[in-house]
């Protein structure tokens, strides 16, 4: 359990050193062009892992038997992608990571709720706890920027 847990916090990292590394690749290339270099890559390189896993045995017929809800991953992925480096040049990192967050425990309580009808009070509570965190930290921020403008301590600073 402990090699999962582990593979998990390395996913999360992986994932925002993932978004800082896409959102300069977009400055320098422009959107466009850096989602396509980020999902050429990425297709490459899941060509290679297929190629050398399956011991070149690729079975073709599988891919046109998956349903066709199954190609929305990809189509999900560049959307998450756009709107991810849309948002980064407005939100800092910590911002726009925790608003990931949020919606992906969002997203996890929605398919809980009507594909497995399992939800909980505890659930909901989660989220509206780390939401609320998030317009606390907006609200502190916001204090202290304007504190700082003015050179004076926010009521934050005696905390």
């Amino acid at each position: 359990m402990a090699f999962v847990l582990t593979l998990a916090f390395v996913n999360g990292c992986a994932t925002v050193i993932s978004k800082m590394i896409n959102f300069r690749c977009t400055k320098v290339l422009g959107r466009n062009n850096g989602s396509l270099v980020n999902y050429v890559v990425a297709s490459a390189i899941s060509l290679v892992l297929l190629v050398v896993s399956s011991k070149f045995h690729i079975d073709f017929y599988s891919f046109a038997e998956a349903p066709w809800w199954m190609y929305l991953g990809g189509a999900f992925g560049i959307v998450a992608f756009i709107v991810s480096m849309i948002t980064l040049s407005h939100l800092k990192v910590m911002e726009s990571t925790i608003l990931l967050l949020v919606g992906q425990l969002t997203a996890g309580i929605l398919f809980d709720t009507f594909m497995f009808q399992n939800i909980s009070l505890k659930k909901i509570l989660g989220i509206v706890l780390v939401a609320a965190g998030i317009i606390w930290d907006n609200k502190v921020s916001a204090e202290n920027n304007e504190s700082a403008k003015n050179n004076e301590p926010a009521e934050t600073d005696i905390l």
